[in-house]
């Protein structure tokens, strides 16, 4: 330590205080370098299971809005019910949902809905006409996916009462 700060360093002085300022330099980038890999480490575990529970909501939802267009617009009212539900095509296209079921996946692999069901959280209407909702159940997932489904089962719900609202305007009661 220098006692008057006036004073001109020494060589030797000036030599350590390089050292010491080199040595606490290697000590801050080794320890940046560590918590970055670590980070790496840990996120990407995170970023695989939220791609794993994408494709469960992004299956679920799909095989709700195929049971929907097989049963005239009703969606299931519990797992049972859709997992007893034979594979059916996809609800009609043109609408805000997925026509198919690799614009629903958006490049992941689908899982079977009774797989997939285990997966994520289902909360079921109180009857066919009210659209089911889907959560995660408390497992990581994307940024925006469980608006994106829950928005493909709202939309073909008003779909289908705007369709109802239609045909009875066209055919009003007696």
């Amino acid at each position: 330590m220098i006692a008057d700060p006036t004073r001109p360093l020494s060589a030797d002085e000036a030599r350590r205080n390089r050292r010491v300022i080199v040595a606490i330099a290697v000590v801050f980038v080794l320890v940046s370098v560590s918590v970055f890999v670590w980070g790496l480490t840990v996120t990407r575990k995170s970023r695989e299971a939220a791609r794993e529970t994408d494709a469960a909501l992004r299956s679920v939802a799909w095989a709700v809005l195929c049971y929907a267009g097989q049963n005239d617009g009703r969606f299931p009212t519990s797992d049972a019910q859709l997992r007893a539900a034979a594979a059916a095509p996809g609800p009609a296209s043109g609408k805000p949902w997925p026509s198919s079921l690799e614009a629903a996946m958006g490049g992941l692999a689908a899982i079977p809905a009774a797989e997939a069901l285990g997966k994520v959280g289902v909360t079921w209407g109180s009857s066919p006409e009210v659209a089911p909702d889907l959560n995660t159940g408390g497992r990581p997932s994307s940024f925006g996916t469980v608006d994106a489904v829950n928005g493909w089962l709202a939309e073909y719900a008003r779909d289908r009462v705007r369709a109802i609202g239609t045909e009875g305007s066209r055919n009003p009661a007696p």
